[in-house]
């Protein structure tokens, strides 16, 4: 292959943007470009994010995406990787166009499945851009620039002095709360328990970005869709209802007859452990339980969630320990590390470390001043937390 100079990958992003579609996607304060030569991805990547980022025509923004379907592209930006540059992990290599642009080539395995998934990304230093080169099926091309777009939005968050954490949040009763817990703890169901309430209203199902908002702490919701096990459907008509009857849901859904079945067929406190789900955006969410999306939030209350089937009412218990909370609230920190394309991170001048210290100094300042309780429940047990939750929240705006 001939020499491959910075003007010859800047042709390449010029290229997508002249004969695709545009839209920027804007939220508190941050905007990204994503560029596609396919105009049905602007549409999917609009409902997706919807209900927090509005699409505008701005051309002026903090980071964009370029995705391309072009076979050609892919085939040149390959070839650029495997031929001419080096290891970076054992999925990747990467080739230094120069000191500012860069080839990444992944390529993942998924034995179980027996699929292979290769993509390529061109990366530009000066303007924070990425051109995803994903070949195949557009649902796959979805996944890959849906990660990239997501990836860039968290980083300039974290920029502007966000951390992210992996937990659901609501205001109910007028405090603002942040649901946190392990894998199959009961987030989202907790969520949702509380969504049936008179005047809740979502903040996110999955995503929420935290920060010293001066006189308190600051809660963000991000976009993420929502999984829901049959366990916790079972509980709630409205969604229910919405499996038998809606027509237009973003992801494909359990059908009716396959729900009723299950459910018929499966011993109630067995139920929990099933597989089948929905999957609902955020947006979605809200809509089947009539409430609104606030976006911004002071945090007054950390509810630590856990699963106890043996239970036959819940328990809330407080945590006041400062070591305590740091330890029931460090898993859900989203550190860089965790993050999957994680060579979008050189485009931004963020080190763990120094989130890290960004973490410590917030729960230095607001471990005393946050309510921090352990709500251990069932599916059995769901109107009891309300009512616990409920106490507590009370007593919280008396002492407010």
């Amino acid at each position: 292959m001939d020499q491959t100079t910075a003007p010859d990958v800047r042709r390449m992003f010029t290229d997508v943007s002249d004969v695709g579609t545009y839209g920027c996607f804007e939220y508190q304060g941050i905007s990204v470009g994503l560029h596609s030569d396919e105009p049905d991805l602007l549409d999917w990547f609009a409902r997706f994010f919807g209900g927090y980022f509005t699409v505008t025509a701005n051309s002026r923004t903090d980071a964009a995406v370029y995705s391309s379907s072009d076979p050609a592209v892919f085939s040149r930006l390959k070839e650029l990787a495997l031929t001419r540059g080096h290891r970076r992990s054992e999925q990747e290599t990467e080739y230094e166009v120069d000191a500012q642009h860069r080839v990444v080539h992944s390529r993942e395995v998924d034995e179980e499945k027996g699929k292979v998934e290769e993509n390529c990304f061109l990366l530009s230093r000066p303007d924070r851009s990425v051109l995803v080169s994903a070949p195949g099926r557009l649902k796959d091309r979805q996944k890959t620039v849906k990660r990239s777009l997501r990836n860039l939005m968290k980083l300039l968050f974290m920029e502007k002095g966000w951390l992210p954490f992996h937990s659901a949040a609501c205001v109910w009763n007028d405090a603002g709360i942040c649901i946190i817990g392990g894998k199959f703890a009961g987030k989202t169901s907790t969520l949702v328990n509380l969504l049936a309430q008179p005047g809740a209203r979502l903040v996110t199902n999955d995503n929420l970005f935290l920060r010293n908002g001066g006189t308190h702490l600051e809660g963000c919701g991000f976009p993420n869709k929502a999984g829901l096990r049959i366990g916790a459907l079972v509980a709630y008509p409205q969604l229910v209802d919405w499996i038998e009857h809606t027509t237009d849901s973003f992801y494909p859904q359990i059908d009716a007859e396959t729900f009723h079945r299950v459910v018929a067929s499966t011993p109630v406190d067995e139920l929990g452990s099933r597989d089948e789900k929905i999957v609902l955006l955020s947006t979605e969410l809200a809509e089947q339980f009539d409430v609104p999306i606030q976006h911004v939030t002071p945090i007054d209350l950390f509810l630590v969630v856990s699963f106890d089937p043996s239970l036959e009412r819940s328990r809330l218990t407080p945590i006041t320990d400062v070591q305590q909370i740091r330890e029931q609230m460090a898993p859900s920190f989203r550190s860089l590390d965790k993050e999957k394309q994680d060579f979008l991170q050189d485009l931004f001048d963020l080190d763990d470390d120094a989130l890290l210290a960004t973490f410590d100094a917030l729960l230095d300042t607001y471990a005393s001043k946050v309510a921090v309780h352990e709500l251990r429940q069932n599916a059995n047990t769901n109107q009891h937390s309300v009512e616990l939750v409920a106490e507590l929240t009370r007593q919280l705006s008396e002492h407010a």
